[in-house]
């Protein structure tokens, strides 16, 4: 399923258990880890019908098995699980299991594969991890998701009596379901929806908000681990399970809840968050100071104060703040105005790179963006082309802090602003706003900024959606160096 090649190899320790690291001086860009998923399955909550081959929407029946989807150009699926229900152990189920229930699709997978003899070890890196059932039951939802539409519904299938081996009972399900969802990345289909690829290895690794490491994944779901920064022979291979843009709280908040894991990474215990401020309030009592987390010696979070004169703000106070913008998020609903309001609001609270502060300035900018694809705006406004131009860049210099090296997360929002600050200084040339030397200084930056983009995606392989948003960059940047030879003289 996985192939380490010779850069890395396994170790052990006592905090981390069994942990890959590397073998070799190793480059960024160099490959670490090649895996092939174990399955890919929509979203417990999905109830609109895939094909069991390539996981786009589906509106017909395998004709064999009459239980998986098939879309038109996907003939036939995995022959285990159609043999399975055409004339196996369970041709006597349903035919309508998935129809009537989609979200145990991804269960199902895997209850087949370890029925199957030829797939079952390959799952005993995934199924043979504990799961102390005792920490989830009560978790916040998670235990009832899975109780409502998956647990329950196999259940009630007939299924756990044609699976003798597996002896299925209520709690092994639950335990498959947190497997499931402990060792997924998000992949996308080729139709754009968002899936669960499960990576017994690749999600094996330890975490660490700020990851050594990043991950490639293809149009067939295949999975390429390879190096962000500089490695040295020993050094622990990370990856990060979290969003680099939610702040310390929120990221130790998700990791509880995914993965049942406390961080102590570099980000987590740095108040300031290297240096981004992304969790940093306004000091309420002095002019330009910022009050900063106070990290407990066993890495819990504490109260805010500003390192300049002392003042205090409670951690109660910090989250009451903190949840009174979440809600003014939700019920935005999308309108430009309300989050621009929201910003003038909260500003003078926050500090300028606060996480929720850029959160707003990401929807603003999406809301710009999306404006200019669908021609809302007959006459594009400069003003909103230059408000997009900026709030790209205010994202940038955090966007390079917090994932550095090789930054996928960094190579996208320099894209946005690419295509931003073109768009807007094509129409102040055009409209007279730009000299011809103005103009092509402008075009030079973005030159430059489309290069780096391209350089930062040189690793990610040609069928995936970051290969194809490379070979968008470059489309611009011959657009943007056949202008610079026009107008460059």
């Amino acid at each position: 399923m996985q192939d380490f090649g010779e850069n890395i190899q396994q170790s052990h320790n006592e905090k981390l258990g069994r942990h890959l690291v590397a073998a070799i001086n190793i480059e960024p860009g160099d490959t670490l880890l090649e895996e092939r998923p174990l399955l890919v399955a929509p979203h417990w909550e999905c109830h609109q019908l895939k094909c069991a081959q390539c996981l786009q929407e589906s509106y017909v029946m395998c004709r064999r098995c009459q239980v998986f989807p098939l879309c038109m150009d996907c003939g036939q699926h995995d022959d285990f699980e159609c043999e399975f229900f055409a004339s196996g152990a369970g041709k006597a189920i349903c035919k309508d299991i998935l129809v009537k229930n989609y979200g145990i699709c991804g269960l199902l997978k895997l209850l087949l594969l370890l029925d199957n003899p030829e797939t079952k070890g390959d799952c005993q890196g995934l199924v043979g991890t504990p799961i102390n059932l005792s920490d989830y039951r009560d978790g916040e939802g998670m235990w009832q998701e899975h109780e409502e539409l998956v647990v329950r519904p196999l259940m009630e299938s007939g299924l756990v009596a044609v699976l003798p081996a597996q002896q299925l009972t209520s709690d092994t399900l639950h335990a498959h379901c947190i497997r499931i969802d402990s060792n997924s990345f998000e992949v996308t289909a080729r139709d754009g929806d968002t899936l669960k690829g499960v990576f017994v290895c690749g999600a094996s690794l330890p975490h660490s908000c700020v990851p050594n490491t990043v991950v490639a994944l293809d149009e067939q779901f295949n999975m390429k681990l390879y190096a962000a920064v500089s490695l040295q022979p020993g050094d622990i291979i990370y990856n990060s399970y979290t969003n680099p843009l939610m702040g310390t709280s929120q990221r130790q908040h998700q990791l509880r809840l995914s993965r049942r894991l406390e961080c102590s990474c570099s980000r987590c215990l740095d108040p300031t968050e290297m240096g981004t401020h992304m969790s940093s309030m306004k000091c309420r009592e002095c002019d330009g100071g910022f009050s900063v987390c106070e990290i407990e010696p066993n890495g819990r979070l504490g109260d805010w104060r500003c390192p300049d004169c002392g003042a205090l703000l409670t951690a109660a106070e910090v989250h009451e703040l903190q949840a009174e913008v979440g809600t003014a998020l939700v019920e935005a609903r999308g309108e430009l105005q309300v989050y621009e309001s929201l910003l003038t609001q909260y500003g003078p609270l926050l500090h300028p790179n606060h996480f929720m502060l850029l959160d707003i300035k990401q929807n603003i900018a999406s809301i710009l963006r999306a404006a200019a694809l669908m021609n809302s705006m007959e006459q594009p406004c400069k003003k909103l082309l230059a408000r997009r131009v900026e709030l790209c860049s205010d994202l940038l210099p955090v966007c390079r802090a917090v994932v550095p090296g090789i930054s996928k997360l960094y190579a996208i929002g320099l894209f946005e602003y690419l295509l931003a600050l073109v768009e807007l200084v094509e129409l102040q040339f055009a409209e007279s706003d730009l000299n011809k030397k103005e103009y092509v200084a402008h075009l030079r930056t973005a030159s430059l900024v489309a290069k780096e983009a391209m350089d930062l995606l040189r690793f990610e392989p040609e069928n995936s959606a970051e290969g194809y948003l490379s070979d968008r960059i470059a489309m611009e940047l011959e657009r943007i160096e056949s202008d610079l030879k026009k107008y460059g003289r």
